[in-house]
């Protein structure tokens, strides 16, 4: 029994090295944040008809640069990371039911911005979509926070869930939530990468283990 409870804690722990240690998860959450957080001045810029292409062209970017930046990075210092299958197989899950619901939330952000009305349950007043995106937001995060052991993700949990309610009470800049969250995220990323690079060295091809 311990040795099953050691082998889950050791896979798990050498998941979030892999995945989370480096950086490059909470850099690429950031740029997408800090881009949502651009999207209503550059669509008084361009106009909605090519700011909504143009955004999906830097969203784009933004995560194929993470992976590139991601496979460059990480094998060449902490090596590459094997796990066993049942595991691999929950995170490959876990990851894409997240993928899934972080689209459909930035959908509905971009929706919202563009005048699209989405119809929420009548107890929830006018603020329906934004209390529905703010909750699935949260559970994706602590989720996360929970199972991964990342503790920094219940304050991103915050943060982001609170962007929508806040684009409609304060009157100011529709993008300002999201910069605030996207610049902090951004920022730990940032200081994630720094320590990564300084902690883990890359490793002598020609040295043998």
């Amino acid at each position: 029994m311990n040795a099953k409870l050691d082998l889950k804690s050791t896979e798990k722990a050498s998941f979030r090295l892999a995945a989370y240690s480096d950086g490059t998860a909470d850099l690429g959450l950031g740029l997408v944040f800090l881009l949502l957080g651009a999207y209503p001045f550059t669509r008084e810029l361009l106009g909605v008809y090519w700011n909504f292409p143009l955004f999906l062209l830097a969203l784009g970017l933004i995560v194929t640069a993470q992976i590139l930046v991601k496979k460059r990075l990480t094998p060449s210092r902490i090596g590459i990371v094997s796990l066993g299958q049942r595991f691999k197989t929950r995170a490959k899950v876990s990851l894409l039911a997240t993928a899934v619901l972080l689209v459909l939330t930035v959908l509905t952000w971009l929706g919202v911005g563009r005048g699209i009305i989405f119809a929420g349950p009548a107890w929830m007043g006018n603020y329906g979509v934004e209390i529905i995106a703010a909750l699935v937001v949260l559970a994706i995060f602590w989720s996360m926070a929970y199972s991964l052991e990342l503790p920094r993700y219940y304050l991103y949990g915050v943060m982001l869930a609170a962007i929508m309610p806040l684009q409609q009470l304060l009157p100011t800049y529709d993008g300002l939530p999201s910069l605030a969250a996207g610049g902090i995220i951004t920022t730990v990323g940032i200081y994630l990468m720094v320590r990564f690079l300084l902690q883990y060295p890359p490793q002598d091809d020609g040295e043998e283990s």
